[in-house]
């Protein structure tokens, strides 16, 4: 079984009307031989990724893939730190500089116990990541939650797809890692 942690916990903090302060969590999955980063924050927690990854026994280049929920920049700023990983984003790939679409609908088998699947609302192109552990299936979820399961969310595109997203998470996972709090138990 796959195992997933929160690397660096993210925050979202308003500072004024129209001013914020942000990063996205950042998660480590190991599944096997497979290293799965999702979400890569913004350029401020950099050195946080470098020093908890050297805590996991792990190097940038270790890193295999990297999942980004979506495309705002405090969910992918420090993508540049993993050179060997494939990058899955919205409706594609990058690796290097060759980049491979697909269909947004589509589940994507990362590994053998991950996998992406298309839940928009906040961004129409956004995507979580389902993980079977021994503990039961969490769901990396961007901000699809904020930060827990009766949470307003934030800078919502589509209503109507953000609660069909919502649901359909909550039914197929145990635990949800939001956007920028810590994990939670789904209550179902």
């Amino acid at each position: 079984m796959a195992e997933v942690k929160i690397l660096v916990k993210g925050y979202f903090k308003w500072l004024s009307e129209s001013k914020l302060k942000a990063s996205s969590n950042i998660s480590l999955i190991k599944d096997g031989k497979i290293n799965i980063i999702v979400d890569t924050g913004n350029v401020i927690v950099g050195k946080d990724i470098l020093t908890n990854l050297k805590k996991e026994g792990l190097e940038p280049e270790d890193i295999d893939i990297v999942v980004n929920t979506h495309f705002h920049s405090d969910h992918r700023d420090n993508n540049y730190l993993f050179k060997n990983a494939t990058i899955y984003i919205q409706e594609g790939t990058e690796k290097e500089d060759v980049y491979d679409f697909f269909p947004v609908l589509k589940t994507i088998q990362l590994s053998p116990n991950t996998k992406i699947i298309h839940t928009p609302g906040h961004t129409a192109e956004d995507i979580s990541v389902l993980v079977n552990t021994e503990k039961g299936t969490y769901a990396v979820v961007g901000d699809l939650f904020f930060f827990k399961q009766q949470d307003t969310s934030e800078f919502v595109l589509d209503e109507i797809k953000l609660q069909e997203s919502k649901k359909k998470v909550l039914t197929l996972s145990d635990y949800v890692i939001p956007g920028h709090a810590g994990v939670f138990k789904v209550k179902k």
